[in-house]
């Protein structure tokens, strides 16, 4: 299996994915099923793969059929040593059915341990939308070379795009490569952790507010004027207001470009106002549409694609059969909605640093909170295994009724046992959590209302009477709290900006 490049930051397990698919001697024609929205570094990966293993990387391009097949033939040809024009297809199952058929004939006459023939065909929607019977004409040649057909060479194709909604059906449901993948891989932005060192900022404060407003995606560095990130937090308005919130930086209209990157996402006035309505807080179909003046039923289709393409997650309640929360999972797109398009007018005339200083509630409440609310709940699932000793297994959110007070309360944190089914009668919860993102440490009164909670939770039929008890905050812990914890005997967690990025107590 081939080597990581020492060039590729970060990415250990997708590298390791795919060397792997790429490595194997299995015979027949094996795919593979690569995606993720655009400046992931899919392209970039895939590209030290081919070279990795001797393979072959097309980049196809928006052009009709005709061209996209006389530069496939142009790289092929560059890849077989021939001059250009040695290929004239007039059909991409011509095309295809003679790449296979060269890698076959390399593979047979290749030293042993040398790994099989690769190709990586990279934005496959760019061919497919043009050529609507592609991926059928793909099926068919893994029908005709696949792993059963008798003495077969290993030859390995890997299809890759930024539409996710197109990319992810490739293999679902009814289509032409159902159950035709050997590997389907979904390149994501880098967690917090790993964005923080992409950009190299130290201060946890200042990677915490990177992240909730930039995101983990790499490749925004590089539409950055000045990617050195402010390690002090009072310089990140001024930051931003350069690197983002001027109508001439990249940075600016990103949000736009990569939802309607996808082809099935067309109608741009419903789409932005559905990803501004669930940026500012509505959170279901019902109040999305009340907001838009719309039934909620007429939204399916929409919030499908939005979902489809990753712009939107819907967060299932982890103990109550009840309509799933819907959030933005991308924080340039949040920022978008929530700070450029409102203040359009404003940034176009350069008064950025004015709106920035206006807009601090908004920042705190829409996009600082639910950020760390975000990073405490996959700090959970990823981490509070092995870093604090908690075994978890599901990990989500849930609302929890109080008869006595006549209200209900929201579980920012809540993970069942290991093995435990969601929504299950008597479901054992062992984590009841809650973040903070303020200036004041929580204290013992917070710790009060998660034991509160716990009693709820365990007369609702939960059973939730062992649960550790968690607090998640920005700025440290009240010293009553901190002694509460000690004395717990691990019953009561404690994690601040130090355990969400893997540095230990950070008490503040």
């Amino acid at each position: 299996m081939a080597r990581k490049p020492v060039d590729v930051f970060d990415r250990d397990e997708e590298w390791a994915d795919l060397a792997e698919f790429a490595a194997s001697p299995l015979p027949g024609l094996r795919i593979a099923i690569v995606y993720g929205r655009r400046r992931q570094g899919k392209s970039y990966l895939l590209r030290r793969l081919a070279e990795a293993s001797g393979g072959l990387y097309h980049l196809a391009t928006e052009q009709v059929e005709s061209i996209s097949l006389s530069r496939f033939a142009d790289s092929l040809a560059a890849w077989h040593g021939v001059s250009a024009g040695a290929f004239g297809f007039t059909g991409w199952e011509a095309a295809l059915g003679t790449a296979a058929e060269l890698m076959a004939a390399r593979a047979r006459t290749a030293p042993a341990g040398q790994p099989p023939p690769l190709l990586v065909i990279d934005e496959f929607p760019y061919l497919a939308y043009e050529s609507p019977g592609l991926a059928s004409i793909v099926q068919g040649l893994y029908d005709r070379i696949g792993p059963g057909a008798s003495e077969a060479a290993a030859v390995k194709l890997v299809l890759c795009g930024s539409a996710i909604s197109v990319m992810s059906g490739l293999l679902s449901g009814t289509k032409a490569l159902r159950g035709r993948g050997a590997l389907e891989l979904r390149i994501k932005p880098f967690n917090h952790r790993d964005a923080r060192a992409y950009w190299g900022i130290e201060d946890l404060e200042a990677a915490f507010r990177h992240n909730a407003f930039i995101g983990g995606t790499p490749g925004y560095r590089e539409l950055t004027p000045d990617p050195r990130f402010p390690e002090a937090v009072a310089e990140i308005g001024g930051w931003l207001a350069r690197n983002v919130l001027r109508p001439s930086v990249p940075l600016f209209n990103e949000a736009e470009r990569v939802v309607h990157e996808d082809p099935r996402i067309r109608d741009s006035a419903a789409y932005g106002s559905i990803l501004a309505a669930v940026a500012a807080g509505e959170s279901s179909p019902t109040k999305i549409g009340g907001l838009l003046g719309r039934p909620a039923t007429s939204l399916n289709h929409q919030l499908a694609m939005l979902e489809a393409a990753g712009f939107i997650e819907r967060r299932q309640d982890l103990l109550l059969e009840r309509r799933p929360v819907i959030t933005i999972t991308d924080p340039i797109v949040r920022l978008h909605h929530l700070i450029i398009e409102p203040y359009l007018g404003d940034l176009e005339a350069g008064r950025a640093r004015r709106v920035w200083d206006e807009v601090s509630h908004t920042v705190e409440s829409k996009i600082l909170g639910p950020h760390f609310e975000a990073l405490a709940g996959y700090w959970t699932a990823r981490y509070a295994q092995d870093e604090a000793g908690l075994e978890a297994g599901a990990v989500g959110q849930s609302v929890i009724s109080c008869r006595e007070h006549k209200t209900s309360h929201e579980i920012d944190v809540l993970a069942l046992a290991r093995g435990a089914r969601p929504r299950t009668a008597g479901t054992p919860v062992v984590f009841i959590g809650e973040a903070k993102c303020r200036e004041r440490g929580p204290g013992l009164a917070e710790l009060r209302r998660l034991e509160h909670l716990g009693t709820l939770l365990t007369a609702a039929g939960h059973d939730a009477g062992a649960a550790t008890l968690g607090l998640f905050s920005t700025s440290g812990f009240a010293p009553d709290l901190v002694a509460e914890a000690a004395r717990s005997r691990g019953r009561v967690l404690l994690a601040g900006l130090g355990e969400i990025y893997g540095e230990g107590r950070d008490e503040g």
